[in-house]
């Protein structure tokens, strides 16, 4: 054990919020989530009251050493937080558990002033452990952080930031072949309202629900974007690795570094198997299938590049 415990998650117990904290020395980096890393014996070290952990002081390290990714689903993200993380110059957290604060509010327990305190004290202590290793820290954000995107940066100032994009029909193809968990979820699709344009579609309750985050992401970032946060296509991701290296402090890299077989999202931390893109037919059939969704969601991707200049 290395002495540093660093908040894993928020949780509730009855009437009780506590704070699990986890020894980042023991947990296993190869997984392309960060969640998955945890030891098999004794996988939390411990826990501390929600308000006792409140009570602490941020490390003293500011942000400038943090970089922090926004992202459309579906869009080469994981993927790209394992070709960070093969530098071996950066600790990169891919969605944390204790980001889901900035949704749930530990069941609406806490304000979101609270939730978003909370997630700068835990990457501030992340921060402070990373670059005691000399490394960088990074954080890829779910898909559903665009929602108080303004109010992360201003609460992480000085951290830069990236968004990642990409075409509407392999995104939401991909949704609909593996919908995530809480998209199954009549309370999750919940969070999500339907623009006016598709509130007479009729489609799958799902769908429109990622159609709907989909557009509301491309709305959120179309006026976020500048050397704090560019912008990178899910198409441009290898051609622009060695900037994104740059950006967030962890270059110059070796041409070749970026690897498209690096595990991304499977369970085991040792396969390598490079991405294979979905079939043009099963993409053609996928959009002539869901014509009005794609219609929609299509024409914010071309209104999202008109005003960033993509």
């Amino acid at each position: 054990m290395s002495g540093t415990l660093l908040p894993f998650a928020f949780v509730k117990a009855g009437r009780h919020r506590m704070v699990k904290l986890v020894d980042p020395e023991r947990l296993d980096w190869r997984y392309g989530f960060f969640g998955l890393g945890l030891p098999d014996e004794r996988p939390i070290e411990s826990f501390l009251p929600f308000e006792q952990w409140c009570a602490q002081e941020p490390a003293p390290v500011g942000f400038g050493g943090l970089g922090a990714i926004f992202h459309v689903s579906r869009c080469g993200s994981t993927l790209l937080a394992q070709n960070l993380k093969a530098t071996e110059r950066a600790v990169v957290l891919s969605e944390p558990p204790f980001l889901r604060i900035l949704r749930g509010r530990i069941h609406d327990t806490v304000t979101p002033e609270q939730a978003l305190r909370a997630v700068a004290l835990a990457l501030s202590q992340w921060l402070g452990w990373a670059e005691a290793q000399g490394k960088r820290l990074i954080v890829k954000f779910n898909s559903q952080v665009h929602v108080v995107r303004a109010e992360l940066m201003s609460a992480l100032d000085g951290a830069r930031f990236l968004f990642l994009h990409r075409e509407p029909a392999p995104v939401l193809e991909s949704i609909t072949r593996g919908p995530p968990p809480y998209l199954e979820r009549e309370s999750g699709r919940g969070r999500f309202p339907v623009p006016s344009e598709l509130a007479q579609v009729d489609e799958d309750p799902m769908l429109l629900a990622a159609a709907s985050r989909y557009c509301a992401a491309l709305d959120a970032f179309a006026e976020t974007h500048g050397p704090q946060c560019p912008h990178v296509a899910y198409r441009d991701l290898a051609a622009r690795f060695g900037e994104i290296c740059g950006h967030f402090g962890v270059g110059p890299i070796e041409p070749g570094a970026w690897r498209a077989d690096r595990n991304a999202k499977s369970f085991d931390p040792d396969r390598r198997e490079s991405y294979r893109p979905v079939a043009e037919e099963r993409l053609a059939a996928f959009a002539a299938e869901h014509r009005e969704v794609l219609e929609v969601a299509e024409q914010r991707y071309r209104s999202y590049l008109r005003a960033v200049g993509g």
